[in-house]
């Protein structure tokens, strides 16, 4: 990659970048001020021109487009416009070719192969157009220590609507299936693509986060085998903990104080389940957003 982004930012706004090519212009964009305020600057020129609202046309330029058409003749009369003689045209019957025998059977197999040809394409590009659908977004933590603290203050920028724990099953978000003694949700909120579950307990606060997409790859982050209870956890930071592995579909993220063996206890409470980047999972990931959409009010 050069040393900017340049003409790329466009592309990477509106998420039209290959995953492998978005993942390293993301990667340069959190170590390069200048590429991550223009990339900043592209979303938000696409948040106001979709929050844009309607233009209405005055009531002057109404009138005067109604007075224009009332000018226009009418075509009673016109020979160009409405020619009096019938202008409608028929082959004669002479001209007709009749078709039988293995003629017939030929141009009926002919159509036949036409149509499956046109089935066949237009399943493909429904196909490729839920395979792109189903591509999860690349998910970049801010492994920043302020970041850390910040999130363990109670201000993590996540929003989303307060929801029950035993309501959480429902979202698709995973969900902890045990909990290290005396610790317990104290807070679950959740939106259509991240959610944060606050825990409470005796060596402090716990936050999970949860966002959908594909975990990138982090410079500076280290993944020990056994370190915070599995080989498959990427570490951040130690002091305080801030860690995060694939749960499937989701990227999650654990952010505490609380000393090893506890954070072990809470990773081990969440599933680990690799991100399956297969063609299949893809399509269904696709059609699952399509029919998403079409079931919003």
């Amino acid at each position: 990659m050069s040393a900017h982004l340049g003409d790329r930012v466009s592309a990477l706004a509106d998420g039209q970048l290959p995953p492998g090519e978005a993942e390293r212009a993301l990667a340069h964009v959190a170590c390069c001020p200048l590429c991550s305020a223009e990339l900043e600057s592209a979303r938000a020129a696409r948040r106001r021109l979709a929050s844009a609202a309607d233009v209405h046309p005055t009531a002057e330029l109404t009138q005067r487009l109604l007075d224009l058409s009332a000018s226009i003749p009418p075509a009673d009369g016109d020979p160009l416009r409405a020619p009096e003689r019938d202008t409608g045209w028929a082959a004669p019957e002479a001209w007709h070719t009749t078709l039988t025998g293995d003629v017939v059977g030929a141009e009926r197999r002919r159509r036949r192969r036409r149509a499956l040809l046109v089935g066949a394409g237009g399943a493909g590009v429904l196909g490729c157009a839920l395979f792109v659908l189903g591509q999860a977004p690349v998910v970049t933590p801010d492994t920043s220590r302020v970041s850390a603290l910040t999130t363990l203050a109670g201000q993590d920028a996540a929003a989303g609507e307060p929801v029950s724990e035993a309501g959480l099953g429902g979202t698709g978000f995973a969900t902890p299936s045990s909990l290290p003694p005396g610790y317990e949700v104290a807070a679950v909120r959740a939106g259509a693509t991240s959610c944060v579950i606050d825990l409470t307990g005796p060596d402090g606060p716990v936050v999970v986060r949860q966002q959908v997409g594909r975990l990138a790859e982090q410079t500076g982050a280290s993944v020990r085998a056994g370190e915070a209870g599995r080989d498959d956890v990427v570490v951040f930071s130690r002091d305080p903990w801030h860690v995060a592995w694939q749960a499937g579909d989701v990227v999650v993220e654990v952010t505490t104080d609380a000393p090893e063996d506890v954070l072990a206890e809470i990773v081990a409470a969440f599933p680990e389940r690799d991100y399956d980047a297969g063609v299949l999972p893809q399509i269904t990931r696709g059609w699952s957003t399509v029919t998403g959409a079409l079931t919003l009010p």
